[in-house]
């Protein structure tokens, strides 16, 4: 159904900042940007821009009302999923349950067709279906990140969580265990793309049943990359990669280096 992970959207009470720190850390490059109205991704309106590494891509939005944000920080807002033709995108995903914000899609700066899904039908978080434009993106810079693996969300239950992304995007649980943060994890395909569930060692502490937590820049050699990386100021978790449930490498970069977001690099198995 989703081909991949077009980006993840940040949300920013500093938007110069955080095109700033994606340059230094990552190499990226901006590749447009402007004011943005009022509506369902920024109700009280902002403006934004989109930067570029290696075959990734971040939007960062600035809103107009920043009450409930702070500091240099950069909060995870939406993920945006690639199809084919967004029209029969629509289509079939109506068929299925699922409803979108607008009747219809609108162009971005970039070219991009995007249609919001209505958070209702979405377990309460944001995401958009993208068409891309035909026209190519442009020259690949900075990090060489080959692809954004997946977006990480934090559940309340593993179990519910896992038969929703099998039942409504034809995905397919390919395994977990004991995660990172004390509690448990699981991993669903759909499409051309992954999601990480996590759910806490205590649950019932969670306000919302499914919050977004981290994302997963992949890239071909780990070391190398921390290398580049730590030449840029950031910092990692460990020393070394940790392999996880399903055979990927992972190495967390500390948050007081990556603007308070969570985010890792991983290698794919081969």
């Amino acid at each position: 159904m989703f081909d991949k992970i077009q980006h993840i959207g940040y949300l920013t009470p500093d938007l110069d900042a955080a095109i700033a720190w994606f340059e230094k850390s990552f190499g990226a490059t901006k590749a447009g940007g402007g004011p943005l109205g009022k509506g369902y991704a920024m109700p009280s309106g902002g403006r934004n821009a989109y930067v570029r590494f290696g075959n990734a891509e971040a939007e960062l939005l600035e809103p107009e009302d920043k009450s409930g944000l702070s500091g240099d920080v950069l909060t995870m807002h939406h993920v945006g999923y690639v199809v084919p033709d967004i029209d029969r995108a629509t289509e079939d995903l109506t068929r299925r349950g699922f409803k979108f914000a607008a009747d219809k899609p609108n162009t971005n700066v970039l070219g991009q067709r995007l249609l919001y899904f209505d958070s209702t039908t979405t377990n309460g978080v944001k995401m958009h279906i993208t068409q891309l434009p035909d026209e190519p993106a442009g020259t690949v810079s900075g990090l060489e990140v080959e692809r954004i693996v997946h977006a990480g969300y934090r559940v309340k239950n593993l179990e519910e969580s896992i038969k929703w992304y099998v039942d409504n995007f034809d995905g397919s649980h390919l395994g977990g265990g004991a995660s990172r943060s004390g509690g448990r994890n699981a991993f669903v395909n759909f499409g051309q793309v992954q999601v990480e569930l996590i759910e806490p060692g205590d649950p019932a502490s969670m306000r919302d049943g499914h919050v977004m937590d981290h994302v997963g820049y992949a890239v071909g050699d780990i070391p190398s990359c921390m290398g580049e990386c730590q030449s840029h100021g950031l910092k990692f978790v460990a020393d070394t990669p940790i392999t996880n449930s399903v055979g990927q490498q992972v190495l967390y970069f500390e948050t007081d280096t990556s603007m308070g977001s969570r985010m890792h690099l991983t290698r794919l198995p081969d």
